[in-house]
């Protein structure tokens, strides 16, 4: 008896076994693989190769409960390089429905840095959804300007 338990037991783990499950998206006609693989190229035979932008790098922003009715913004501009200006434009953005409604702006500045971190507040501000939008422009000491925008996740007050 004990023989025939372990046999059939043995049936059964050895058909539970060989069964292969797939879960997958059948509906992607394309499937491509993307390997890691280093590779030169000739910028004078590809001309449309051109960088993003040439000095900035990054703009994080990021908003903040201060307190009751108070709400700060805060974004870090990154370059490359030096520049001769940047110029950030904060807005603040209450949620209105499925859109976002801009219900502040301001404006910050620095001037021959690679970096700045600037932040401001508002007060008096009712309760809802926002987020914080900042737009870095970035000028050069020819006059070549570059700009960046960034949001900052929400907030409820």
């Amino acid at each position: 008896m004990k023989k025939t338990v372990i046999c059939l037991l043995s049936c059964v783990i050895m058909c539970i076994s060989g069964i292969n499950v797939y879960a997958g998206d059948n509906d992607i006609e394309e499937q491509y693989q993307l390997i890691e693989e280093n590779f030169e190229v000739n910028e004078e035979e590809v001309p449309n190769i051109i960088p993003y932008s040439q000095y900035l790098i990054d703009v994080q922003t990021t908003i903040a409960k201060i307190s009751a009715g108070k709400v700060g913004i805060r974004a870090h501009v990154y370059c490359s390089s030096v520049v001769q200006d940047i110029k950030i434009t904060f807005m603040l953005q209450k949620k209105s429905g499925s859109t976002w409604k801009t219900v502040a702006t301001t404006t910050a500045s620095a001037s021959n840095v690679t970096d700045a971190a600037r932040s401001v507040t508002a007060s008096g501000v009712s309760s809802g959804t926002y987020r914080g939008k900042a737009i870095a422009m970035v000028t050069d000491k020819y006059g070549y300007s570059e700009t960046l925008s960034s949001f900052s996740g929400s907030i409820q007050m």
